[in-house]
């Protein structure tokens, strides 16, 4: 047996183990999420009915129009009549895509994921253009260039206004981001580090922009525990080196798949294209799924693509990724912090810190919570370190950590009303009267029972400061 008759043979073994795992799995998790909206199965979140195996009905949206693109790729290549053995492989396999396509048919829309939606037809457009029956359909009728234009730019719009606080929230993330890596452009945060980096962008941004953002931009702005463009994400961690390979590593393993006319393509062109508005590097099916693609892409083209140079292309930029990676990890991130690090946990890192708090245990707290604020830009570890130097004394820091508070996320009426309380103690009435009528001016949820009540006590406070300050010569 030749060469290429050995590389054909393990490259279509591979292929048909891959796509049947893929499709199985697919099926498996499209029927799991037909049995929560049927009431049979418990979801795994409070909020939402369907989640399948996830956490939350947007990865699990993700995951479906990956598989579906897959499967739906393999279909519109499927072209050549087998025979003999082939016959029963490809039939199994023609079989499961097309089950995997009506069970996900069935789920995507209910899962309201619009990255995924939005993944799985640019990944179906991309695959019919490469059809030269497509193209030669569109040379003849030009005019459905702009009638496509304007087919995309109304479900854009549609999906937009499906949620649009949470479209705008996801814009203004992106654009924290990116303030984030101008920062630090060459090197990044360092790895574990894109949560504090985000939240020293937002709060440098607010302090210098607070009084005239516009209020759309201050209620959506809070701490979003991912990137949501996980492109991103790895130019805040990484620099722009470790944002630029990451994206080539992709674009040069979907290139490899599409020479190879492997239907994985289209499931890795749906994956980048989720990625860039979610966080699928953070749920561990997503990121199993991915790797598997690239994984393919590698092994494609070193046996298959014929040009060397395109084929070698993406196992020199995976290994150029994973060394500028490791070079990124500094001597003191030891594997104890680079694994606390991982955001699921930086709640137990404020939990531990806010129970040495309320055991009196200051000092421990403050080390504590300091640690944890290198993984979160959740504002509330600001808060307990000031109570923690207010408690100890130092109440200038104190001050400095509520303001920070305040800006990090400026919606919150918290950090302003710790500021007041201290002002109020300390002595300094007109700075708290100052304080106290800026958090009556915040708009307040009055669903929000926490809220509602600081709010109330911010009143009353008010009107104490306005009577003793009438009061005084």
């Amino acid at each position: 047996m030749t060469r290429d008759k050995r590389c054909h043979t393990i490259l279509r073994l591979l292929t048909v183990l891959f796509f049947a795992a893929v499709c199985v799995w697919g099926i498996t998790e499209a029927g799991y999420g037909l049995l929560q909206v049927l009431g049979w199965r418990m979801s795994r979140h409070s909020l939402y009915a369907l989640t399948g195996h996830f956490n939350n009905p947007g990865p699990y949206g993700g995951f479906i129009a990956c598989v579906m693109a897959v499967a739906t790729a393999w279909v519109m290549r499927s072209r050549v009549k087998p025979s003999g053995l082939r016959m029963t492989t490809t039939w199994i396999m023609y079989i499961l895509a097309w089950v995997t396509i009506g069970m996900g048919t069935l789920v995507l829309p209910a899962s309201m994921s619009r990255a995924g939606w939005l993944a799985q037809l640019v990944a179906l457009a991309v695959e019919a253009i490469r059809m030269p029956q497509v193209r030669e359909w569109i040379r003849k009728h030009r005019w459905m260039i702009p009638a496509g234009g304007a087919g995309v730019i109304a479900l854009l719009v549609g999906a937009f206004l499906i949620k649009p606080e949470s479209a705008l929230g996801r814009l203004h993330i992106w654009r924290m981001e990116c303030r984030a890596i101008a920062e630090r452009p060459w090197t990044g945060a360092g790895p574990g580090m894109g949560a504090w980096a985000y939240g020293e962008a937002q709060e440098a941004f607010f302090r210098a922009r607070l009084e005239t953002a516009s209020p759309t931009v201050v209620r959506v702005a809070g701490c979003p525990e991912y990137a949501f463009n996980e492109f991103l994400g790895i130019g805040v961690e990484y620099g722009v080196p470790g944002l630029l390979l990451s994206v080539l590593l992709v674009a040069a393993s979907i290139a490899v798949l599409y020479k190879a006319r492997s239907p994985f393509a289209a499931g890795l062109t749906a994956w980048s294209v989720f990625a860039c508005a979610s966080y699928p590097l953070s749920v561990p099916q997503l990121r199993l799924l991915g790797a598997g693609f690239v994984l393919i892409a590698l092994v494609v083209g070193i046996l298959q693509v014929r040009s060397w140079r395109m084929g070698v292309l993406p196992v020199i930029v995976a290994g150029l990724l994973a060394g500028w990676m490791g070079f990124r990890v500094k001597p003191g991130m030891t594997k104890e912090w680079l694994g606390t690090a991982r955001k699921e946990n930086f709640r137990a890192v404020y939990a531990q810190g806010y129970a040495l708090h309320q055991a009196g245990r200051y000092a421990e707290s403050t080390e504590i919570l300091e640690w944890g604020t290198r993984m979160s830009c959740d504002p509330m570890f600001e808060i307990i370190l000031g109570k923690n130097a207010e408690a100890l004394g130092d109440d200038t820091r104190a001050e400095a950590l509520y303001e920070k508070a305040h800006y990090m996320v400026p919606s919150r009426l918290y950090p302003l009303v710790r500021l007041m309380r201290l002002q109020v103690r300390t002595g300094r009435n007109r700075e708290a009267l100052e304080t106290a009528r800026r958090i009556v001016m915040m708009p307040v949820n009055e669903r929000h029972e926490g809220m509602v009540k600081l709010r109330e006590e911010t009143e009353v406070t008010l009107d104490s400061l306005e009577i003793a300050l009438r009061k005084q010569p």
